[in-house]
């Protein structure tokens, strides 16, 4: 598996907590940095902000009023380069 040799940071945002827990440990083994957040306003908060995320990995079907196709949408105006991976359970 490829390992981070940059620094670089993973957002997780998934509603479940089990879910985010288990991603972030495999991102974390894989060497990598990670946030997370449990609804979309609040990662949005985050990738409006001037912190380092490389990738977002988020669940599509998010509770609150986003869901994870619009948090990409919307961090993408902010990140156009954002690269972003859609999970769902």
């Amino acid at each position: 598996a490829p390992r981070d040799a940059a620094g670089e940071t993973v957002m997780i945002v998934d509603d479940e907590p089990t879910i985010r827990m288990l991603v972030t440990e495999i991102i974390h083994d894989l060497g990598y940095q990670a946030v997370e957040a449990g609804e979309g306003a609040s990662a949005l908060k985050m990738l409006q902000s001037d912190a380092r995320i490389d990738l977002l990995i988020t669940d599509v079907g998010l509770p609150g009023g986003m869901n994870g196709r619009q948090l990409a949408d919307a961090a993408r105006t902010h990140r156009p380069d954002l690269k972003v991976l859609f999970i769902t359970g």
